[in-house]
Formats: structure tokens, sequence, C-alpha cells
């Protein structure tokens, strides 16, 4: 441990920590009180693909947190002269999921922002001095950061003294489907949008897919049969569909998650050249009938998809799974779906057959106590949920 560690208690008995190494400073835990300070720091914008986008969490970043962890753990830094003013956030929560098919817990690093006047070292500087002194030095952090951020990959990607070591794991990339080919053995599979009764049916087919998948979450459908859990934030038990063969099994899983009343994706201004060809674009998109450019300010229409999984070497299953969701997605009067894969994932290949703007992400490990690639079994594949990401 660190001896650059004081502590006080606030007002509401929430623990302060302090670092010798930043006195102006200090770190604790959100509160409610937060929350609007929360809304307006997550939703600072980050460039991609000649777009500059706003990841929103809006009414609630707070409850939207619950969507992304099964246990947040938000941590902020403040002023020392006024602790109740916000200059820097990250979030350090929990994640339950199978590890080489044991139950386990990650901890995932995201929501890393920094107020525009606090940008610096002195900020992370502190975070790094909290994670170091307070978090044991043998866990093992998870990351996922678009190509195109260029500012967190620095922060994040590189050797920093004080920083825990990155560790590159995979590549991911995430698929906004407008459109999929109808494969031929599609009507060989039966579609059956999910109730009560198919609950325990779809948490024995998570448990054979941890055979498969790495960080897929430990999911327990039933939190779908209870009013406003958290961690089902936006969805019901019909957004679901399982998949069944000619033998009647189980053979695939998914369902679509309209996250648009807690968590949105705004397109603050575009590219000059895509400025310019918009029009032109979105004449052609609405031809096609493909996701169109929103106008500035603005909010893609999409949904995400929940839990696409299947064997990965039945690419004709999850060519059908990927099909049904367009249909449903059109149903729903929504332009696409996203959905995300590890570059190493067999299914990934079927994706070529479906129009799709593709975003491509890195996938890393932290930790202050060497390589981590050991933990893991590197021949299972790595599992993300683009709505969890």
């Amino acid at each position: 441990m660190s001896l650059n560690v004081l502590y006080a208690q606030d007002d509401n008995d929430n623990q302060i920590y302090r670092s010798k190494n930043e006195p102006n400073f200090l770190v604790r835990s959100a509160t409610a009180a937060d929350d609007e300070q929360l809304v307006q720091l997550i939703a600072e914008t980050m460039p991609s693909n000649g777009m500059t986008w706003a990841f929103e969490r809006y009414p609630s970043y707070l409850s939207a947190s619950h969507a992304q962890y099964n246990r947040p753990d938000i941590k902020l830094v403040v002023l020392e002269e006024n602790p109740a003013q916000v200059v820097g956030m990250m979030n350090l929560g929990w994640r339950y999921c199978f590890i080489n098919r044991q139950a386990d817990l990650l901890r995932y690093v995201a929501d890393l922002r920094m107020h525009p006047m606090h940008r610096g070292n002195k900020v992370l500087r502190l975070l790094m001095d909290y994670v170091y002194d307070e978090i044991p030095l043998d866990t093992i952090f998870e990351s996922v950061v678009l190509e195109d951020n260029t500012v967190a990959c620095n922060i994040l990607h590189n050797e920093r003294k004080g920083f825990p070591k990155p560790f590159h794991y995979d590549d991911i990339r995430t698929f906004t489907v407008s459109q999929a080919k109808k494969p031929a053995q599609f009507k060989q599979y039966r579609f059956q949008q999910m109730n009560a009764s198919h609950i325990s049916e779809a948490n024995t087919f998570i448990l054979t897919m941890k055979q498969h998948y790495n960080f897929l979450p430990n999911y327990d459908f039933s939190g779908l049969a209870e009013s406003n859990h958290p961690f089902w934030l936006g969805m019901n038990i019909n957004d679901f569909y399982l998949m069944y063969d000619q033998n009647n099994q189980i053979v695939g899983l998914y369902g679509l998650w309209n996250q648009k009343s807690f968590k949105q994706t705004r397109v603050v201004d575009y590219s000059l050249p895509l400025k310019v060809i918009k029009p032109f674009y979105n004449l052609y998109a609405g031809i096609r009938g493909v996701l169109s450019l929103p106008k500035k300010n603005d909010a893609f229409e999409y949904l995400m998809i929940h839990s696409a999984l299947c064997h990965p070497e039945q690419q004709e299953v999850f060519a059908s799974l990927i099909f049904h969701a367009k249909q449903q997605t059109k149903l729903r009067r929504k332009q696409a779906f996203c959905i995300t894969l590890a570059n190493n994932d067999p299914r990934i290949h079927w994706m070529s057959n479906t129009t799709s703007h593709v975003i491509q992400a890195k996938h890393y490990f932290h930790s202050f106590k060497g390589n981590p690639y050991t933990t893991f079994d590197r021949n299972k594949i790595s599992y993300f949920e683009v709505g969890r990401i």
C-alpha cells in the first residue's frame, strides 16, 4: 500500500480518498445528488468514421449504469475546495460472467470522463493512485475502446508509470445491420417469442454456451419477469426469441433492446465530406432501406441485439437468427440493429452477407501484477453484449 494515502469522512459518511500527489482533488463515490452532473459529463463527444458522436445516458446516468454493470462502482474526482463539483469520473463496476466455464467476476473500466477545464494528468493520476491504493493489486480490469477514440486509446493502451499495464487481448467489430440475406435453411427453424414458461429453458441454454464463450454474462432471465429489474432496463420478456431446430431442440436465442429511453447515440457534427454527401446518401438509404444519417443533434434510430447466441460453428443457425432479427426490427419500425462480435468468432464471416455500418474497437485487460493472458482460455471466443459495452 502507498504511504501517500489519507482518509476523511464527509457529512454523508461517504469515504473520501486523498493522495499527496494531487492535493487539490479528492476521489469519492457517486451519490444520487451527482446524477445531473454525470449526465452532462458522460455526454462528452467522440469522433468515429467522420462523425462526432455523444453517447448519452439521459435522464439518469446512475439508472443506466445498472444495465451496463451488475454492480456499478462509480468513482468521482471532485475539487478539494468544493467536493460537490464533479470534474472527472470512472466506472469500475463488477460484471457477473463465465470465465473458463466457471461463474466469476470481472471489473470493467468504462465511462472515463474529465471536465474540459480539468483535462490533464492530475485528474488521471489521482484516479490511478486510487486504483493502486484501494483495489487489490492482483485485480484484472477489462476495457473496450473504439479505435477512433484516440484520446482514450492514448490513455488506456500505452504503458504509463503508476497505471496498470495494458494487454491487448483481441479486436472486435460492431455491425449496425440494416439488411441481411435470407439463408436457404431459414424455413428449417422455428422462432418462439419468449414468455415466463421459457425462462428455465433459456437459462439452461445459456449454461451450454459457456463452453464456447468467455466473458459471457451469467444471465438469469427470471429478472425479466420482475417489474423494473435494473439489469434488464428497457426490456421485457417478449423482446426475446428462442430458436428451435427440426427436432424441437433449442439452438439459438436473441433479444431486441430499445435503449432510447435511457441511452442515446446522438450525432453532434459531421465532417465536411459527410456534410456534402449526406443528402445524396439519405436518398440512397431510403431507396435501399438502410440506416439513414440523422440531422445534426438528432439520435440514430436502431435497436441493440441482446444475447445473440448459438454454437459458434453453426453458421446456418446464426444466419437465420440474424435474418429473423432483421425482420423483427423492421416490424418494430426501426431501421437497423447493432451486434458486436470478436474477430475470432467464426460467426463473423456471415456478416459479409449483411448491409452493415462497421465500427472497430480494441479489447484490453489491465493489471498491476503481470500478464493476465494465462488466466483465460484463449481457445474460447470473447463474448460482448453490444448494449452493455
